[in-house]
């Protein structure tokens, strides 16, 4: 797994911003969801598409995300949750998603199924004992969104109609399955739509929203204190989502995203500035001059005392 991969999940994981990213996105920001009744649920489903003469071919499938939401009691559960972290563009989707949903609406039915086996209740007729699932049984919805952490637009499809064959009979469409991906993807979102979420994912979906604008990314981060210290694990995502390859402290874990950035620019001048003392040496070596006119170019372009001049000469001569 990829550290862009890694870090989003991780970080998604997170009770607190999990439950933010669906009050924002299903309830414009309204706190209808709260953290502690949340419940990680196993993210791994097993699905037996069939191979050849009708063989069963299990495959196992992992869901990034996957929680189940319970009500103020904490012992009856109403949604299932899910949140699948797009670091890459998928342009098959809405199949994908479509397949996790699926999965994890088959779990219920067979794990209904199990406890009716269990119990002896072989329902009230054969299509209930047949199908294991009675008639009054019922499954939890099944709601997926989809974080996209690129700084580009989603540029693939997001339903399934969209990826039929253009020209199709709209009498055969009508008959035809659809399905729609839940789609946050910071760059077709605008700052006032990422307003509405609460937590720290409202300060890195908007860095990674304007991280391709030097000024619009500079009047961000200047103008909100938010940046001035940030979660570790927000300032992680921050970097390996927007490409910024921020230095953070060691043990700290609370972290200034403008200093951070200020040390990166520090960084590269001095790469730079590096880079053009070697040429410099590289070049008065190759005219068979001596080290001293070394040592006399680079104090005079340079701002280097003789002595730090004379050391750099001799170690890169």
């Amino acid at each position: 797994m990829s550290d862009k991969d890694s870090i989003t999940k991780e970080y998604m994981k997170q009770p607190d911003r999990f439950a933010d990213l669906f009050n924002g996105f299903c309830f414009g920001g309204e706190e209808k969801l709260h953290p502690e009744e949340l419940k990680d649920m196993d993210t791994t489903s097993i699905v037996l598409p069939y191979g050849s003469d009708g063989a069963a071919l299990p495959e196992q499938k992992a869901r990034d995300v996957l929680k189940l939401a319970l009500k103020t009691d904490g012992k009856a559960a109403y949604c299932i949750l899910g949140v699948e972290n797009q670091t890459e563009v998928h342009t098959a989707m809405p199949i994908r998603n479509m397949l996790y949903d699926a999965m994890t609406l088959t779990e219920q039915v067979v794990a209904t199924a199990k406890s009716h086996k269990a119990a002896h209740n072989h329902g009230n007729d054969n299509a209930e004992f047949l199908s294991g699932f009675h008639r009054d049984d019922r499954v939890l919805p099944v709601i997926t969104l989809v974080v996209y952490w690129g700084a580009d637009d989603w540029d693939a499809p997001v339903t399934l109609r969209a990826m039929y064959p253009d020209g199709l009979d709209e009498s055969i469409l009508r008959y035809a399955t659809d399905y729609k991906l839940n789609l946050i993807s910071p760059a077709m979102m605008t700052d006032q739509q990422l307003d509405v979420f609460r937590s720290d994912l409202k300060a890195v979906l908007k860095f990674i929203k304007h991280s391709k604008d030097k000024t619009a990314l500079a009047n961000l981060v200047n103008n909100n204190q938010e940046y001035k210290s940030l979660d570790r694990l927000a300032a992680q995502t921050i970097s390996v989502c927007s490409g910024q390859n921020f230095n953070f402290p060691v043990g700290e874990e609370r972290i200034d995203v403008c200093k951070a950035i200020d040390d990166m620019i520090t960084d590269a001048r001095n790469e730079a500035q590096d880079e053009g003392m070697k040429n410099v040496v590289a070049t008065v070596r190759d005219l068979n001059l001596s080290k001293d006119v070394a040592v006399q170019q680079l104090a005079k372009r340079y701002p280097l005392s003789q002595e730090d001049a004379v050391e750099f000469v001799n170690h890169n001569w």
